[in-house]
């Protein structure tokens, strides 16, 4: 459908021509990819992006997943995609990650605390 948001690898890009899209990983399995139901959607810089998608986990995600329960697709794009039970954890989890992207990894935890107590 236009206007879907899907999860998904771009096989081939090349300008002039549409992209080529996959919903499955170089191996031929699903993966988690495919369509992006409910949620809220996003945009953030790429280097924000790389460092929700980094190893060590990103200090943000780390400390908001040992206390709220959600779903997060980011895209190498800057496109993030947020979904959970609660449209106040989508709305906080969303804020955390936009308003922290300048911050060290000590302060982006100290902040998330701030954040989680006044839940």
């Amino acid at each position: 459908q236009v206007g879907a948001l899907i999860y998904a690898r771009v096989v081939k890009a090349n300008p002039g021509m549409n992209p080529e899209l996959s919903c499955v990983d170089g191996f031929g399995k699903a993966a988690e990819y495919g369509p992006l139901k409910n949620g809220f959607m996003f945009e953030t810089s790429t280097g924000l992006a790389r460092k929700l998608l980094s190893s060590p986990t990103c200090p943000v995600l780390e400390a908001l997943g040992k206390k709220l329960a959600f779903e997060i697709a980011v895209g190498l794009n800057g496109r993030v995609w947020v979904n959970a039970d609660s449209p106040s954890v989508v709305i906080l989890v969303s804020n955390t990650i936009i308003q922290t992207e300048t911050m060290s990894p000590v302060q982006q935890k100290a902040r998330v605390q701030i954040l989680l107590q006044k839940l």
